[in-house]
This record gives C-alpha cells, structure tokens and sequence, in this order.
C-alpha cells in the first residue's frame, strides 16, 4: 500500500489485506487506503474480503460490490437486494436522527 502513491499503474488489487487484524488496525488501514486511492490521480483500487467492519468511513469516488454466493442464497427474487438494505439503513438512519 506503501507504493500506491508512487507507482503508476491503472490498477491495484489487495486480496483479504484485513484478515488477522484487530478491529483498530483494520479500520486504519480501511481509512488511510480511502484517503490514499480515493485521490483525483489515483489508478483503480481492488479490495477483495470476506467481510468488512461495520461503519466504516466510504468516499463518494468508491464503488461497493457486494457478491453473495452459496446455497444459502434465497430463490424468490427481490430478497437479499443490497440496493434496498441500503436504501432501507439509510431510510431508518435518517429518520433517527430526525427524532433524536
């Protein structure tokens, strides 16, 4: 990540850079890679995890994909939407901080 800044190349990918790290370290790491790759002259950035802690900080340059695999999965369509679990969490954000 060191030589992000530095190297110009039209991507970079980290695969599971989080994994055995405490929630602290992880969400630095999570914040200085935002500040780092999410600058006007940054090269596209690949994060590839299992998982990522909850609230953590997002810029308006980041695209989340979000890919849901296994057998798990429900079979009626329209459920498990991430478009809508996000729209509904900031539906149910808002409102709280309206009545807060």
């Amino acid at each position: 990540m060191s030589l992000t800044e530095e190297a110009r190349t039209p991507f970079s990918l980290v695969d599971e850079i989080n994994q055995g790290m405490d929630q602290r370290a992880e969400r630095a790491v999570h914040d200085s890679m935002v500040e780092v790759t999410c600058k006007p002259d940054s090269c596209q950035y690949f994060l590839i995890t299992p998982k990522l802690l909850p609230d953590l900080m997002y810029h308006e340059r980041m695209k989340i994909l979000c890919v849901n695999n296994g057998e798990w999965l429900p079979e009626a369509k329209g459920i498990g939407n991430m478009m809508n679990m996000i729209d509904t969490f900031v539906q149910m954000r808002d409102r709280s901080s309206r009545a807060g």
